[in-house]
């Protein structure tokens, strides 16, 4: 669930610490305790049960099991365990949502590349050229 790996550092909110503000993190973080104010995080946002965050999180991967009460935007995969709570809008490419999990927002899936959308162009027309 929750390992130090040799490419982040790994952070832990306990359950009795409450951190009022921001907060940016390039590795990982673990958080058992209330966190008031927006996450951006270069890792794995890991929430437990009976965590509480009140503000936006951006992050790569998000695995929720507590209550979140803001957006949610994960480059690669989001899941709300049976246990969480999450009531603002989800961005992901992979999003998992367990039965029991209580969800209040707009769902929209990413492709992982913006770039890649197809513009609005002429590509052929078969009726060229032709007389009718």
């Amino acid at each position: 669930m929750f390992q130090q790996n040799s490419n982040s550092m790994s952070s832990i909110i306990g359950p009795d610490l409450e951190i009022n503000g921001d907060i940016n993190i390039k590795g990982d973080l673990l958080i058992y305790g209330q966190v008031t104010g927006n996450i951006n995080c270069d890792g794995l946002i890991t929430t437990m049960k009976g965590s509480i965050v009140s503000g936006s999180i951006i992050t790569n991967f998000a695995d929720i099991s507590g209550d979140v009460d803001g957006n949610v935007e994960a480059k690669n995969k989001v899941s709300l365990s049976s246990t969480s709570s999450l009531s603002g809008d989800l961005l992901a490419s992979i999003i998992v949502i367990e039965e029991g999990a209580k969800f209040n927002g707009l769902c929209k899936m990413n492709s992982g590349s913006e770039e890649t959308k197809p513009q609005n162009s002429k590509v052929a027309n078969l009726n060229e050229g032709t007389k009718v």
